[in-house]
């Protein structure tokens, strides 16, 4: 794929977010910052990327991927302007931005039994902490020059921020008032700041991920039990998606030329 530019990804620590920094790192990027609230796991991401690139330059002139690792609580305004400032600060430029950072939770006796605390963290990791990381990045981007192709030397865009919604965002899940509600205006989001720079050259797209195989939906019992009964009867496959196919599809968006203005896309 043709991603030679810098990358910085929010929740990459595990799940979704950890096979896009691997993908990035795989790929060609010039460099990765991963982020993460957890400390112990981006050590851990950083050095099996690290490991993964060392097999990979064996014999070869590909040039090695810079890899950074940053603690972060996306939901501190302030510390992610700050991060996000010292990334583009390091690596010169940015050039993609993946927010895949957010958590789920859910609601025992549905939305009139939802209690506020929970709401609060849900649209505050998943809505606000995205809205914040792609505000501080669309900054930096349409000051930058557009990078250029590694492939034919054309110019590609001066950024592109992938954002992630679910299918949740376009459906309504029984018992997850929070976290449908914030994906839902994830999707919003994405559409109108898609809008406001489409002629700028920064790419805003959604991804909207179904059923995925993640630390998120599989180490809480109610979580995994829900997902299994929605696997079994409504997903052709019969089977849960595995992190590295989002991934695929989130450097696709990282990496096209698109006309449209954004584009949203429903994984299984």
């Amino acid at each position: 794929m043709d991603v030679p530019g810098f990358a910085l990804i929010t929740g990459g620590a595990s799940g979704i977010g950890k096979a896009c920094a691997k993908a990035f790192a795989k790929e060609g990027s010039a460099g990765v910052a991963i982020l993460d609230v957890n400390q112990d796991s981006l050590e851990a991401v950083k050095a099996e990327i690290d490991g993964e690139i060392k097999g990979l330059q064996n014999g070869s002139s590909r040039t090695p991927c810079q890899v950074e690792i940053y603690t972060i609580d996306v939901t501190n305004e302030d510390q992610v302007n700050q991060i996000v400032t010292e990334v583009a600060r390091k690596f010169r430029r940015l050039d993609y931005v993946v927010n895949a950072a957010g958590i789920a939770i859910k609601h025992e006796g549905g939305a009139a039994f939802a209690k506020t605390a929970d709401w609060q963290r849900v649209l505050d990791i998943n809505l606000n902490g995205t809205f914040f990381v792609l505000r501080a990045a669309a900054k930096i981007m349409l000051e930058q020059e557009p990078i250029p192709s590694t492939i034919d030397g054309r110019p590609l865009q001066r950024g592109s921020i992938v954002n992630f919604s679910s299918i949740q965002g376009v459906a309504g899940i029984t018992l997850s008032t929070a976290y449908t509600t914030s994906k839902h205006a994830v999707i919003s989001l994405t559409r109108t700041a898609s809008e406001d720079y489409a002629d700028k050259g920064l790419r805003i797209n959604a991804i909207c991920p179904g059923y995925t195989e993640t630390p998120m939906t599989t180490k809480n019992p109610q979580v995994l039990k829900a997902m299994e009964e929605r696997v079994g009867s409504a997903v052709p496959m019969k089977r849960m998606g595995a992190p590295k196919e989002i991934a695929d599809g989130v450097l696709n968006k990282a990496e096209a030329e698109k006309d449209e203005d954004s584009d949203l896309v429903d994984g299984q």
